[in-house]
């Protein structure tokens, strides 16, 4: 226990050190504070960078971006990513392996388009919410600011930083299943600095057989005015996660295989055998100088280290015996890497027309190597596949002689330019980037499949919004994105001579803000093209690829966010979603023309709604709806039902204390809520009834 506390402990202690340094005297008054923008509580967030990188109205962005801000993330007593995201319409959820977070949007995976405060944080793990302000959704192509990636879209988490009002709260959350979580939120304000340390500790056990989550995540964070137009952020943050190594279950006749949901295929040791343990640290340092109120300058620098250790089970079920054989594998991952963001903003007046300029350079590098070992076929393990009697698997394999092993390294350089136009009722968005992108593997076995190969990108975007009245706004825009095979780990003899698959996706849609700003609503109308999609070439697929197949999503957006009446806060959202792979083919030759892309719900709907009761009670009540799902691309064999959940709350809210007592799945409805994607085999059932209550105490 001790040693887990240690870095959580360690930063507190510091930071509780340090708040003196920043408080003049123990009465000392504070500026005052005009808070400006929407009430606290509010699920609407009204300003976002997702979409353009400066801030704007999302009235006026061309493109789809949604926000599940803070408060919508503390009144459903969300504690993980997924629970998060559940609140955002049009994505799929992915069992991600049992070692991350994992998702499709559009219907394209979104397996590596993470972003943190604007920067690229793509390494597999579990995400904290204990330094989340905020999760950003940018859904449609985002290459022209991002870089590669991001065919249907991109998640962008904005974390907690420090403000200039002191900031004292303790939480604990707790369920029926074992949850066991505390979180700190501790900040103190200066005239010349600021700082804030946010952490988690978690020690839970879950629904599922065996499930049990060790977590530790601490970020301190500090402020310094260097003078009225300057200003230093330095933010560090460390995460350790240990849990099970769960996929959930296999399938059985096009079906998850029929069996009570806490059913668990692995080892009888799950705990020392078949678990994820991840370590994350980084370090930034964000420099921004006000040279005018309409030209600014920031540079920021970040360095990362990602540390995976994956004790697995991979499944293969023979239907026709009933019996499900599992493989012990093992599996380390070491990343490291840093980027730096030059970028320069300036605002003119020119032939009639205001201009807002947006100049970037961005470069950085990334070391990532992986090692795995799998048993021998003479060490594979069989269960019965409804009622499976586990065993011990014995120590996770390993030996001098992996089947994988592998280093790599992605080099980055890119420039960027934007301009948005404001003429009359018209605003005009206009952006290109360059990437350079170089990327190096040494292959450390015997097969020795390197890779050296460099991609010159160009990514353009454009985008129109006509105000129709002050609140509401009509857009089109059009985009592209690229992804190379910098952030796979599957290579063949011939990747050095694939050109990079290419999306182009094209959006029109409305934006209003309603009721006197106080909600705001969305529609969307899209089409996303991807181009270049690998696979296994039919002749000889162990050693070549080939580019065929294209994969189309259109589809028809709603959402709607803010308060509705006095006292009614609401976040809603409907997707309607048409996917399909075309002319495509399996490493076999099988055609793929017609199939669904996997995680891909044709229908997704969501409503929560939160309605005061009266001095500081509020009640709460949501219901999401997930159509169908296809468990993998390749076979369209295995469906996730479509499933319906609804969850009702009580809160109480006080200046010093909160108290949330949920109910979710009020109905106890079985559904599953997640896939692999690429295979049948894993499938992650949703949790049942569950009574959770959290409680925040603000000193």
């Amino acid at each position: 226990m001790r040693t887990r506390l240690k870095p959580m402990v360690e930063a507190v202690c510091v930071g509780l050190a340090l708040m003196p340094l920043y408080v003049h005297a123990e009465d000392a008054e504070l500026p005052e504070i005009q808070v400006v923008g929407q009430a606290a509580g509010s699920y609407k967030a009204p300003v976002s960078r997702a979409a353009t990188r400066i801030p704007m109205e999302l009235k006026d962005v061309p493109q789809t971006v949604n926000v599940v801000n803070q408060a919508l993330i503390r009144d459903q007593n969300a504690t993980s990513f997924q629970d998060a995201l559940a609140n955002v319409v049009g994505i799929g959820q992915s069992v991600g392996d049992g070692q991350r977070d994992q998702i499709t949007i559009r219907g394209f995976s979104a397996i590596t388009d993470q972003f943190v405060d604007g920067v690229r944080d793509d390494s597999l793990y579990f995400r904290d919410l204990s330094n989340v302000e905020r999760i950003e959704v940018l859904k449609g192509p985002a290459s022209v600011l991002y870089g590669r990636g991001s065919a249907g879209g991109l998640i962008n988490r904005v974390t907690k930083k420090p403000t200039l009002a002191p900031v004292q709260t303790l939480g604990f959350q707790f369920d029926e299943f074992g949850q066991k979580r505390a979180e700190i939120d501790l900040g103190a304000a200066g005239e010349t600095a600021q700082f804030r340390v946010t952490g988690a500790y978690e020690d839970s056990e879950g629904f599922r057989k065996q499930s049990f989550i060790d977590r530790e995540a601490v970020a301190p964070s500090l402020m310094l005015n260097l003078s009225e137009r300057t200003k230093l952020l330095l933010q560090a943050d460390y995460l350790h996660d240990r849990r099970l190594a769960d996929q959930g279950v296999p399938r059985y006749l096009g079906a998850p295989v029929d069996v009570p949901i806490e059913t668990y295929y692995g080892s009888a040791n799950g705990k020392d055998e078949t678990y994820v343990d991840t370590k994350v640290k980084s370090q930034t340092a964000t420099l921004e100088h006000e040279f005018s109120a309409d030209t600014r300058f920031k540079q920021l620098v970040r360095h990362y280290e990602f540390d995976l250790a994956r004790n697995y089970t991979t499944n293969s079920v023979n239907e026709a015996a009933k019996t499900v054989t599992v493989r012990h594998t093992r599996r380390l991952r070491d990343e490291s890497g840093w980027f730096s963001q030059t970028e320069l903003t300036h605002g003119f007046n020119a032939l009639g027309a205001r201009h807002d300029l947006l100049a970037g350079l961005e470069v950085g590098q990334q070391d990532k190597s992986e090692i795995q070992w799998r048993r021998a076929n003479s060490s594979l393990t069989t269960y019965d596949l409804f009622n499976p009697q586990l065993v011990s698997l014995g120590a996770p394999p390993s030996g001098p002689n992996p089947d994988i092993n592998n280093a790599n390294k992605v080099d980055i350089a890119a420039l960027y330019l934007q301009d948005l136009v404001s003429v009359g009722r018209w605003k005009l968005l206009a952006g290109l980037r360059f990437d350079r992108i170089g990327q190096k593997r040494d292959d450390l076995t015997s097969a020795n499949v390197d890779l050296d190969r460099t991609d010159n990108v160009w990514s353009p975007r454009a985008g129109v919004v006509y105000e129709v009245t002050p609140s509401t706004s009509l857009y089109a825009s059009a985009s592209r994105s690229f992804q190379p095979l910098a952030d796979s780990f599957t290579f063949k003899r011939n990747s050095d001579d694939l050109k990079p698959e290419q999306t182009d996706g094209f959006e029109v849609g409305a934006k209003s803000d309603l009721l006197d700003g106080k909600a705001s609503a969305t529609l969307a109308l899209f089409q996303i093209e991807k181009k270049n999609m690998l696979s296994g070439d039919p002749t000889d697929p162990t050693n070549r690829f080939v580019p065929i197949g294209k994969q189309q999503s259109r589809g028809v957006e709603l959402s709607l966010a803010g308060q509705l009446l006095p006292g009614l806060e609401a976040s809603a959202g409907y997707a309607y979603l048409d996917a399909v792979i075309k002319e495509a083919r399996d490493s076999d030759g099988k055609s793929l023309d017609g199939l669904r892309p996997s995680l891909a719900p044709r229908h997704t709907a969501n409503v929560w709604l939160k309605q005061s009761l009266g001095g500081d009670f509020y009640g709460t009540a949501g219901v999401r709806y997930v159509d169908e799902r296809f468990a993998s691309s390749t076979s369209n064999i295995v469906r996730l039902p479509a499933y319906t959940v609804g969850d009702i709350g009580l809160i109480y809210q006080s200046k010093r204390f909160e108290a949330n007592l949920m109910l979710k799945n009020v109905a106890d409805v079985k559904y599953y809520v997640s896939a692999h994607g690429g295979a049948d085999d894993y499938n992650m059932p949703g949790a049942p009834r569950t009574l959770s209550l959290s409680t925040r105490f603000h000193f």
